[in-house]
């Protein structure tokens, strides 16, 4: 890697592997590099970025980390896990996705992981998917209203963590996706050990496809390549929540703080907004995040009965479905090989069986049940 690296935790199984698809896209050139086999609990992107955290949190002298996201949080999972695992607390303040209303009175008996009765989402109440494994790894959490979280966020964490210290804990705090300067480093390593990766499979040219959300993945790919100079990969980003223009900015934004943070050389920020901009793909995000439509449902079940691979239906899918518009379009995966990087979100599922119903139907089998 290099000297200004910052200490990491060693959580993460790495490297994760990259191989080809032989039959979902027939003859096109589509690699998939499996960063879900980042390890059972703790599997997808977010924990190479938690190494660093969770290191820092430790050297900071720190006990509890705290975090925020979705109910259903790949990031909030991961942390949980993260954390059981090095004898940490962890504390999430969760919300329902944008769109999915307010959360519903809890049934008598219902309580957060503090002890205290809370006003619990619909979508945890009964836990399942994500949310049910946050609370096995003994997670406590706060449920609040979207649009109230939006409104008052920075007063509910400054809250949340004056609450612990008042109980005795030394918290510290990482935002939706551990997406900050010291975050981006699990994706500026990533980088390097892709470039390994692509060397011994001869690849020397290929563009790179994820999706984008709280950033974090895409920057510290963006910053990678420049600090690793693999000036022959091209990368792309699907946005899974808002839109191109806001991701434009955000990427921009966290790029250059990273570089601000840790004095990253100047060819870092060379060409980084053409670059954003060049590579956003902004037309495969369906009516809103977390929400599901049926070109991305029908990719799962495509990717999962020809290739034994396992899509989500807030992340992964819906990156595919820019990945295989490329590819029907011949627009990728021709003259050199894509490569999809896929961030995890297996357990997700379990809190969408209705919407990913039509994903079980097999062409060509009516009458047969799956």
């Amino acid at each position: 890697m290099t000297s200004l690296e910052p200490p990491r935790e060693i959580l993460a199984e790495l490297p994760t592997p990259l191989r080809r698809l032989e039959r979902c896209f027939g003859d096109a050139q589509v690699w998939i590099k499996r960063d879900d086999l980042t390890g059972l609990e703790c599997s997808g992107n977010k924990i190479r970025k938690l190494e660093y955290i969770l290191a820092k949190l430790r050297r900071d002298g720190l006990d509890t980390l705290v975090t925020e996201g979705t109910a259903h949080s790949n990031h909030c999972r991961a942390a949980a896990a993260a954390c059981a695992r090095l004898g940490l607390h962890c504390h999430l303040i969760l919300r329902p996705p944008r769109g999915t209303g307010s959360p519903a009175a809890p049934r008598a008996g219902v309580t957060a992981g503090s002890g205290d009765t809370t006003r619990l989402p619909m979508s945890i109440d009964p836990p399942q998917g994500n949310h049910l494994l946050q609370r096995l790894f003994g997670a406590t959490f706060e449920a609040h209203d979207a649009s109230e979280y939006a409104a008052r966020r920075e007063e509910i964490i400054s809250a949340s963590l004056a609450r612990l210290r008042s109980a005795g804990r030394r918290p510290g705090f990482t935002p939706t996706g551990a997406s900050e300067p010291l975050g981006c480093w699990g994706y500026i390593r990533a980088a390097a050990e892709l470039a390994e990766q692509l060397a011994a499979s001869g690849i020397e040219n290929c563009d790179l496809m994820t999706a984008v959300s709280s950033g974090g993945t895409a920057a510290g790919l963006l910053l990678g390549r420049r600090l690793h100079r693999l000036d022959h990969v091209r990368l792309h980003f699907v946005p899974v929540s808002d839109d191109a223009a806001y991701h434009r900015a955000a990427l921009a934004s966290l790029c250059h703080a990273t570089c601000d943070a840790f004095q990253l050389p100047d060819r870092c920020r060379r060409d980084l907004h053409t670059e954003i901009h060049a590579g956003l793909i902004d037309d495969c995000i369906g009516e809103g995040y977390a929400t599901p439509y049926p070109e991305a449902v029908a990719l799962i079940g495509r990717l999962a009965r020809s290739e034994g691979l396992i899509l989500d239906p807030v992340y992964t899918s819906k990156a595919m479905v820019g990945l295989a518009r490329g590819v029907e379009q011949r627009r990728l995966g021709v003259s050199r090989p894509v490569v999809f990087l896929h961030t995890g979100g297996a357990f997700s599922n379990f809190a969408w069986t209705e919407a990913l119903r039509p994903a079980l139907e097999r062409p060509g089998a009516e009458g047969v049940k799956s």
